[in-house]
């Protein structure tokens, strides 16, 4: 009897801890290809593609985020004529972000690449020591308020030994698995950073603005890409009136004013639904997510 009931009760675990890993939201992000400032010119703006897919590549790894297709990306940058890399900004992001429904932007660029190479050979092959050097520096850009949340750099020296052929174009052809291995400790350790400041979508700072007020309900414009779920409850916000310094004529920026309460009634993947709990919110009102 006793085997008979620890049985079910396993498989019940089991079952709920599954369910569990599987609602638990991951973090929406986007890869830009990485800018080449180093003097490896050899291998031009692949270089820079290289470190995006070996971030993409431990971003995956973690379990805790979704990454945006490259195809996907790129139409958008494209479309917004910003390029294939490196020009994505704290200005620019927001609107990027919300055209891919993604709460981050990853970009950065390479600021020291070489490879070297010694060694002898005999009759058309070498055996010798490769060595290649990179210094990555990376800016992790929140696409809700468009501010920097975290800039890294991480260097990394990796040394190969083995054969190499002698004659063959070392420097000049593009080698994908040597970048590849020259880059991924330093990316790691970046990756470890981005982790540690993100965490998991239930932590975000989660916010957004009113679309639209129609009869009993509202109209917000973020959804289930920025982990918004049904039953969420949202604080609402209006700007107040600016503050201007008397002595510079400068804007010092606004206060705002909580104006009420939301909750949210249906969910799509980039806007949701909402009902008023309390207050009277507007259109342009800033909502951001009640702790619980």
């Amino acid at each position: 009897m006793l085997r008979r009931g620890i049985i079910p009760l396993i498989l019940i675990l089991i079952i709920s801890s599954l369910l569990f890993a599987q609602g638990k939201a991951k973090v929406r992000i986007a890869v830009v290809n990485f800018e080449n400032k180093s003097h490896w010119y050899w291998w031009g703006d692949r270089l820079g593609e290289a470190a995006a897919d070996v971030f993409v590549t431990d971003l995956l790894d973690t379990g805790k985020f979704s990454v945006i297709e490259r195809e996907k990306l790129e139409t958008v940058l494209k479309e917004q004529n910003l390029g294939a890399s490196g020009l994505v900004t704290p200005e620019t992001a927001a609107k990027v972000g919300r055209l891919l429904g993604v709460q981050y932007i990853l970009t950065g660029s390479i600021t020291e690449f070489a490879i070297s190479r010694t060694g002898g050979g005999f009759r058309g092959f070498g055996v010798g020591v490769t060595t290649g050097k990179v210094v990555l520096n990376a800016r992790l850009i929140n696409t809700t308020t468009g501010e920097i949340e975290l800039a890294a750099e991480a260097a990394n020296k990796k040394r190969l030994v083995g054969a190499r052929v002698k004659n063959a174009s070392f420097y000049q052809s593009y080698n994908y698995g040597l970048a590849n291995e020259v880059m991924h400790p330093a990316v790691e350790k970046i990756v470890a950073k981005i982790v540690e400041k993100v965490g998991n979508l239930s932590q975000l700072s989660v916010k957004g603005k009113v679309i639209k007020v129609s009869g009993a309900n509202l109209y917000i414009n973020i959804g289930s890409n920025w982990g918004v779920k049904v039953g969420d409850v949202f604080e609402v916000f209006r700007k107040g009136e600016e503050l201007i310094d008397p002595d510079t004529g400068l804007p010092l920026g606004a206060e705002e004013e909580k104006v009420g309460e939301i909750e949210v009634v249906k969910v799509k993947e980039k806007y949701a639904v909402c009902r008023t709990l309390s207050g009277s919110p507007q259109a342009k009102d800033t909502i951001k997510k009640k702790k619980q």
